[in-house]
């Protein structure tokens, strides 16, 4: 090694914090554990007889990875499934958008050593390398949905080097964002749940038409025709509009008060409509659940309605099901289970002291 390669690497040591994490026979294959290089919690793996080093927990939701399994070189966040290459930090499967970072890690005389650069040491996510729009390309690819679908669509479309117009169609009022949220904390700000911010598709030269809807297609000439009458042509086109919740279909579903959650609007019309009122949930899934759980120290009284003997009996099994229906019914949640709405008669239930006055429907 030459004098200017030696004050390279020493200028390079400097802008790192390095740290000795374990002895080299500490783990085996497949093992992983969390270590701390300086102030930063890191995910040590070691996979094929080497040694690897990232993010400790997951983009999406801050899941401790640690917690996950680990298959080959990926390892499965235990909330929800994403997954990462466990050598480069790269996200392979979603949900979550962003990559892990990754660290350099070093064998030597038996011992593992993690370095982090001090710039980078508190960054817990990072963004695929991604190029922007060239004006002097004509192609369009047009996107319609407002979803995670669309946006990741957008992405790696970007992440590939596609530098033509990308336009995103969806007639939510807000730009793509994280929808599960809105039946954990239904009175949240808007910004506090958008998946990207205004600036990043600004960036990257992504339109958003907001409050728009595609009503028809015509895939011979490549255009579709918008609610508002504009007339948009693309070159490629993806329909990734996702699905809608199931409103209800008895007598009654028209009346004032009862509500179904598919937007940000609705989750803070419910939240505000139910502060100190009575509140019927029809629908004892996830969702359903989750309002319910949000709810039950907002309304003067929480009550569900479903169709099997306990919550997420289809999906989750009898037992998970009644344990989560006795901590909701610590929490005062009443349920009427095995049964169906059949209408909204605006009457008191025997014996219950008062109708609702407010029902929701989740669509479950």
């Amino acid at each position: 090694m030459n004098r200017h390669q030696e004050l390279g690497q020493s200028e390079q040591e400097q802008e790192e914090v390095t740290g000795l994490v374990c002895q080299e026979d500490d783990l085996k294959d497949g093992q992983m554990k969390e270590v701390t290089v300086g102030d930063q919690n890191v995910l040590l793996v070691r996979t094929h007889g080497q040694y690897s080093a990232i993010g400790n927990k997951c983009s999406h939701y801050n899941a401790p990875l640690v917690k996950g399994a680990l298959v080959g070189d990926r390892v499965r966040c235990p909330f929800h499934g994403a997954c990462f290459n466990v050598r480069t930090g790269d996200i392979e499967e979603y949900p979550g958008l962003d990559c892990l970072p990754s660290y350099k890690v070093k064998v030597e005389d038996g011992k593992v050593y993690v370095s982090i650069n001090k710039k980078t040491i508190m960054l817990t996510k990072r963004v695929k390398e991604m190029c922007s729009l060239a004006p002097d390309i004509k192609h369009t690819i047009l996107l319609i949905g407002g979803g995670p679908a669309s946006l990741v669509c957008a992405e790696t479309l970007r992440q590939n080097c596609y530098q033509g117009r990308i336009i995103m169609v969806t007639k939510d009022t807000l730009p793509p964002f994280d929808k599960p949220k809105l039946s954990k904390a239904m009175n949240l700000d808007s910004s506090s749940i958008l998946l990207r911010s205004s600036d990043f598709y600004q960036q990257y030269g992504i339109e958003v038409w907001t409050q728009k809807e595609v009503v028809s297609v015509n895939s011979a000439n490549k255009a579709v025709m918008l609610n508002d009458g504009i007339l948009q042509r693309y070159n490629q086109l993806l329909i990734s509009t996702g699905c809608r919740a199931r409103p209800l279909s008895c007598p009654g579903c028209d009346l004032q008060g009862v509500k179904l959650l598919q937007s940000y609007e609705d989750a803070r019309e419910i939240h505000n409509s139910c502060l100190g009122q009575k509140a019927v949930i029809i629908g004892a899934s996830f969702i359903g659940m989750e309002v319910a759980s949000f709810l039950s120290d907002k309304a003067a009284s929480v009550a569900m309605v479903g169709s099997t003997r306990y919550p997420f009996e289809r999906s989750l099994g009898p037992e998970i099901g009644k344990m989560t229906m006795q901590m909701l019914e610590e929490q005062n949640v009443k349920f009427y289970m095995d049964d169906r709405v059949t209408g909204d008669k605006r009457r008191e239930r025997e014996g219950e002291g008062g109708g609702a006055d407010q029902w929701y429907s989740p669509g479950s």
